[in-house]
């Protein structure tokens, strides 16, 4: 539960809240002075402070006709591999922040100074990000924000429901905006539903900040009555949001959710506003580079392979350039709001869940996880799904509805059958499986809705 009224730090926050909030009058050009300044700052202290940067990039990035698209991409492996050349603090070492992680207080400060975040990400790689504490305050900041912009305020009730272990970035979020207490219980993303309804109708909150899969099935459960919750606003992250979970969370509350594309490296990257227009950028704070496989640039109205991003505010582990392995579209033309960010018209789902298969003409086909969330759109038996590509077979698992037809099994494969084909592909053997759940993966946190599992 989150009460963001509760944050008390001498009004450190509030008061950069209100910086990035001015911010969103900018014209374009204000903003994009700034981001370059900004980029110039994190390069240079990259370069003085990391001997990672400092070997791969040089005196020469501080040129000044050197442009952000000169310089090498940062992968997840990398990164890791060279953790200790990469941190700008010698006491974070990679040794340390793992034993920091799987100590017994992993929510508590390393070094004094650090919060340590753990994920595997939709890639499975493991990564440990550590962020000190004025720059986690600086992302409470920009989350504040865009809760603002939601009309979410400090008088709002708003229950967050994080995963359940500190090291996910949300659980330390949710705590600093204001955590758990007053008689308000403490939900987690695994909690049982039938627990989790329970609190909610004891809290009765305004608004609901969760992930895409556990909205959806918390609307399920409004709609059969059993939450009894009136929600103004419902905000969504951590995964893609799929049509049927939008359309869920309308039919139960009478509007749409807000989406966020956050991620543990950068907390805020996009979120929509209530123009509902796409998800504008954070780009005060993060640059971001929509790129194909080949990291060149992909234009906008066309999804790309990964993104490029560049934290503005992380300086103990530097990001530039860094790869997230997520399929995003940059809206094309001017935005009616007149905002000073570009937008996202949509964030379609990861690059590592696109299924490569046999194509019917001969060469193998790249189906994007779109097309195959676009069958359970229209099956509102399905509660939650998830599609697994194995070496010689499609499982696809599903949570149906207690009173579902039987005949739901065969209408899923007959429409992932239709979108297959639709999309080239050879189709593979398909097993329908019924589940009472969904595996998370591992941390609690993330629900992938398509993903490969080749080995």
């Amino acid at each position: 539960m989150i009460g963001v009224s509760t944050i008390d730090d001498g009004g450190a926050t509030a008061t950069m809240t209100e910086e990035l909030a001015a911010r969103d009058g900018w014209s374009r050009e204000r903003l994009y002075e700034f981001q370059s300044d900004g980029v110039r700052e994190v390069v240079a202290h990259a370069v003085a402070r990391s001997p990672y940067y400092r070997g791969v990039l040089g005196d020469a990035a501080l040129a000044p006709d050197v442009r952000l698209q000169d310089l090498p991409p940062l992968s997840k492996a990398t990164l890791m591999k060279q953790f200790d050349r990469v941190v700008t603090d010698a006491g974070l070492t990679l040794d340390a922040v793992e034993a920091h992680a799987g100590g017994g207080d992993p929510g508590a400060l390393l070094l004094g100074d650090y919060h340590v975040f753990a994920t595997s990400g939709t890639t499975g790689r493991r990564g440990v990000f550590p962020q000190s504490t004025g720059e986690f305050r600086r992302w409470v900041a920009a989350v504040l924000r865009t809760l603002g912009r939601l009309g979410i305020t400090p008088g709002t009730r708003t229950v967050g429901i994080p995963a359940p272990t500190p090291l996910h970035i949300t659980q330390k979020l949710f705590a600093a905006l204001g955590g758990f207490g007053g008689g308000r219980p403490a939900l987690t993303a695994t909690t049982a539903m039938a627990e989790l309804v329970r609190g909610l109708n004891l809290d009765r909150p305004e608004a609901l900040i969760t992930l895409p899969s556990l909205a959806g099935a918390l609307a399920a459960e409004q709609t059969a009555g059993r939450l009894a919750v009136d929600l103004r606003r419902v905000v969504v992250a951590g995964e893609a949001l799929s049509d049927d979970v939008r359309a869920r969370v309308s039919e139960a509350w009478g509007a749409a959710p807000f989406e966020i594309y956050a991620t543990t490296e950068a907390l805020i990257v996009a979120a929509e506003s209530p123009d509902r227009i796409g998800l504008h950028l954070t780009e005060d704070l993060v640059v971001v580079e929509v790129v194909d496989e080949h990291d060149r640039p992909v234009p906008d109205g066309q999804p790309g392979y990964k993104v490029l991003l560049t934290s503005l505010v992380n300086r103990a582990l530097p990001l530039i350039r860094y790869e997230l392995a997520d399929s995003v579209t940059v809206a094309p033309g001017e935005d009616p709001s007149r905002c000073p960010y570009r937008r996202l018209e949509r964030v379609d789902g990861r690059s590592d869940d696109h299924l490569t298969l046999p194509g019917t003409a001969g060469e193998p086909v790249v189906v994007a996880p779109q097309h195959l969330r676009a069958p359970f759109a229209s099956l509102p038996a399905v509660l939650q799904y998830q599609i697994v590509q194995e070496p010689t077979r499609l499982v696809i698992r599903v949570v149906l509805r207690p009173d579902a037809a039987t005949s739901v099994s065969d209408t899923v494969a007959s429409g992932i059958r239709r979108a297959l084909q639709a999309a080239g592909a050879v189709v593979p053997p398909l097993i329908i499986e019924q589940v009472t759940e969904i595996e998370r993966e591992p941390g609690g946190a993330k629900l992938k809705l398509v993903k490969a599992r080749l080995r």
